[in-house]
């Protein structure tokens, strides 16, 4: 009978990838690229909040300034935001993903509303 126990602790998961792209508030500094789509969305968050610290510094990297989305491929035009970890587990499983970080005081949610996005997201299709 198989050890269940040891063959989960040395199981290694695939690893999942994504798109992301983040947007300042004043809508010329971003960040894109590729990141790893963490186990859960608090542990992706810090990722993200990680690499805005790096490319930013700390004074931009207030994470409550900023919503998370998702845009679902079936809807390109609207920005999906990724409010809990059920929905982020449920962006994890595509096979394509694309997150779009924008800051809050960007009122647009649909792509073609914010042209860095915009252009970002058709470049990567």
């Amino acid at each position: 009978m198989p050890e269940f126990e040891k063959i989960m602790k040395n199981y290694d998961p695939p690893e999942i990838t994504g798109n992301f792209f983040v947007l300042n508030k004043d809508e010329e500094v971003w960040l894109e690229g590729w990141i790893q789509m963490e186990p859960s969305l608090e542990e992706f968050t810090s990722l993200i909040q990680e690499e805005i610290e790096d490319s930013w510094g700390l004074e931009n990297a207030e994470m409550s300034d900023y919503i998370i989305f998702h845009i679902d491929l079936e809807d390109k035009n609207n920005l999906k935001e990724i409010k809990d970890n059920e929905y982020y587990q449920w962006v994890r499983q595509h096979e394509e993903i694309f997150i779009v970080l924008l800051h809050k005081e960007i009122k647009y949610r649909i792509i073609e509303n914010i042209p860095t996005v915009f252009e970002w997201f058709m470049g990567t299709i």
